[in-house]
């Protein structure tokens, strides 16, 4: 039993501390992993066990001028993200390559830059949690679902390796579409508040949009993984976003299909 403690700590110090990429390591969250894992923990205590048994027995809260405000908030820091990363990208830089995008691991302007971004990235998806919390306030606990709480869970974790080992370079590309799909769905659910007539358009286009995103991210890390042997981009990283990819796009598939094509040849 000593082995194998001092193994799991040798493994964790090594990739935890040794091998992370130190410029994040003083930002809220960036550093240790136990504060997120902890998060999480509570997250997922509270949204599949207390909360529904503290809702059990009392009225659905209104909260919807809070998420209103919230998501307004949503879409206006989804919308910035957005066009800074696409603007320096394409408009100032204009040197990403599709195929195969390095990390800039430097202290300089640029390194630094990507860095920031990568870290508010991060930090969104930590910010995505609340969804769940309000879904369960509001007694709504058939949205509680398993592919919408381990795509949050999942993302925060997700981002917050990618913080630690590869923040940018080839996998930037999930922030730009997470960040552009985020913006789109959040403004959605703003209207949605508003019982507006357009509502059932936008959620179906929004998830064909969430469809296409998944498609291109799977061909996006895939295409390098299979195809390019001499990209430099750590290839377990690649691989992870591939599968995840796959994945996601396989949930959000039996989704559209239950609840677009089989319920209209229902109707």
């Amino acid at each position: 039993m000593a082995l194998l403690l001092r193994h799991m700590y040798d493994v964790y110090h090594e990739f935890l501390i040794e091998r992370r990429d130190m410029r994040s390591v003083n930002l809220p969250l960036g550093g240790s992993p136990w504060p997120l894992a902890s998060l999480l923990a509570l997250y997922l205590y509270v949204v599949l066990h207390a909360g529904p048994r503290f809702m059990a027995h009392r009225k659905p809260y209104d909260l919807r001028q809070v998420i209103r405000v919230y998501n307004l908030l949503q879409v206006a820091a989804n919308s910035v993200l957005f066009c800074w990363i696409v603007f320096k990208l394409f408009f100032v830089y204009r040197d990403y390559n599709f195929s195969c995008q390095l990390v800039n691991y430097t202290t300089d302007f640029r390194g630094m830059e990507e860095m920031y971004l990568s870290y508010s990235y991060f930090m969104l998806k930590v910010v995505d949690l609340a969804d769940t919390v309000f879904f369960v306030l509001r007694k709504k606990q058939s949205h509680v679902s398993f592919l919408h709480v381990y795509h949050h869970t999942a993302m925060a974790v997700g981002t917050y390796f990618g913080l630690l080992f590869v923040p940018g370079g080839h996998g930037i590309m999930l922030g730009i579409w997470n960040t552009l799909v985020h913006a789109v769905m959040y403004f959605y659910y703003y209207l949605s508040s508003y019982g507006s007539k357009y509502s059932a358009w936008w959620k179906h286009h929004l998830t064909r949009m969430q469809l296409l995103q998944f498609i291109h991210l799977g061909i996006h890390f895939g295409v390098p993984l299979f195809f390019n042997r001499n990209c430099k981009y750590p290839r377990f990283w690649m691989g992870i976003g591939f599968l995840q990819a796959l994945f996601i796009l396989s949930l959000f598939t039996d989704f559209y299909i239950k609840s677009y094509i089989i319920k209209r040849k229902k109707a």
